[in-house]
């Protein structure tokens, strides 16, 4: 390992990549009702949870790139 620290902020990001999708699950379909205070925040978390999937991705292609590469 050589110093190297994994997870560091990782789990801050599943348990908001979880939050996300739970949200854009039951937007479409409304299992559950949310509050009306959440309205106005309707478009921001929209926004928020479109740049975690797209680090989602780029996390994704850097790993696979690592693991071509490193056979890790």
């Amino acid at each position: 390992m050589n110093g190297y620290r994994r997870g560091g902020g990782g789990f801050l990001f599943i348990i908001l990549y979880l939050i996300f999708g739970a949200y854009f699950i039951n937007y479409p379909f409304n299992f559950l009702k949310l509050p009306s205070a959440i309205d106005p925040f309707n478009k921001w978390i929209i926004l928020v949870g479109g740049i975690l999937i797209i680090i989602g991705a780029i996390n994704q292609l850097r790993l696979n790139r690592y693991t071509r590469y490193t056979g890790y």
